[in-house]
């Protein structure tokens, strides 16, 4: 069931708030309160239910009777995966800017300020496309540790995915992406399988020029779960196969050692292997890395399988 709160506007917002959710009935009131003590409401919350079995559609029946600032479009399907959600969610957007906000995550107070904020600051660039902040712990430390070395003088600094190791800006961001260049770019989700890496879609578009405004800014806050996405990655290698050999072919698409592309084959070679789809083998984005790493490929793969048996 589908069910929506239509707050009367004359225009549409300026962002998409967008959680895709899945069995966290017990956590995304969370989100929900956050929202609510925005300072403002130029936003809609957009939730995709991937099939959940616990109170989720029911909490969503009850605070779409309240008077919300904002308004909230929940739609409920059958189990599809996170990546076929989130294309249908970029689909569904009405925002000129989507941001993904986690079920288990939460905003901070000021999130839809500095959005606005700094969307406005790239009003008139055609080479960014996106703004971010960091997601952080409930105590406020980075995820991964630590901050962001954006020039404090600055403030921010404009570069592309592939870019993000120079401003150690490996940890974990808090992205809000120009809607209209994500539909242009549709996650690939191979057609027995449920996910692929997401960097697959934000890689090509760094390969295409388009650029990132970084901010050393607290956005969003996470506490992972059990049986969240990241902590199950050796899970969802293990289940899809196929999506990671897309991200390792994608790979050799980037400026890095012939060593580091021929690692990226193996792996390619290995999982098209497992993943029961040797043919993906000649799709390579770099035949000749391809064909010198067949054969260790092949060895990966038979080890791939052992390791895969034993969990």
């Amino acid at each position: 069931m589908n069910r929506e709160q239509i707050v009367m506007t004359e225009k549409k917002p300026l962002l998409t708030v967008f959680t895709p959710t899945y069995n966290r009935g017990h956590l995304i009131y969370r989100i929900y309160q956050s929202l609510l003590r925005q300072k403002m409401f130029d936003f809609e919350w957009l939730v995709i239910d991937d099939g959940s079995q616990d109170q989720t559609e029911e909490l969503f029946n009850e605070w779409l009777q309240r008077e919300n600032p904002f308004e909230i479009r929940y739609y409920r399907q059958k189990n599809q995966g996170l990546i076929r959600t989130l294309n249908r969610g970029i689909n569904l957007a009405r925002g000129d800017f989507f941001s993904k906000i986690d079920s288990d995550d939460y905003v901070v107070d000021d999130y839809a300020t500095n959005i606005s904020k700094w969307v406005a600051s790239i009003e008139n660039s055609t080479s960014i496309y996106a703004v971010s902040g960091v997601r952080v712990t409930p105590d406020g430390i980075p995820l991964k540790g630590k901050w962001p070395d954006i020039p404090r003088e600055l403030g921010f600094v404009d570069a592309t995915d592939l870019e993000r190791a120079a401003y150690d800006l490996d940890a974990d961001m808090c992205e809000a992406w120009r809607t209209n260049v994500l539909r242009n770019y549709p996650f690939p989700v191979w057609n027995s399988e449920k996910f692929a890496p997401e960097q697959i879609v934000f890689n090509q578009i760094a390969l295409d020029g388009y650029k990132i405004r970084w901010y050393p800014v607290a956005m969003s806050i996470c506490e992972y779960q059990e049986g969240g996405l990241t902590k199950g990655a050796r899970k969802l290698e293990i289940e899809n196969p196929m999506g990671y050999a897309m991200m390792y072919n994608h790979k050799l698409k980037y400026n890095i050692s012939f060593g580091q592309k021929l690692h990226c084959a193996m792996q390619c070679t290995a999982l098209s292997i497992v993943g029961r789809n040797p043919q993906y083998i000649f799709q390579s984005n770099m035949p000749v890395a391809t064909l010198a790493a067949l054969v260790p490929g092949i060895l990966l793969a038979i080890r791939r399988k052992r390791q895969y048996r034993q969990g």
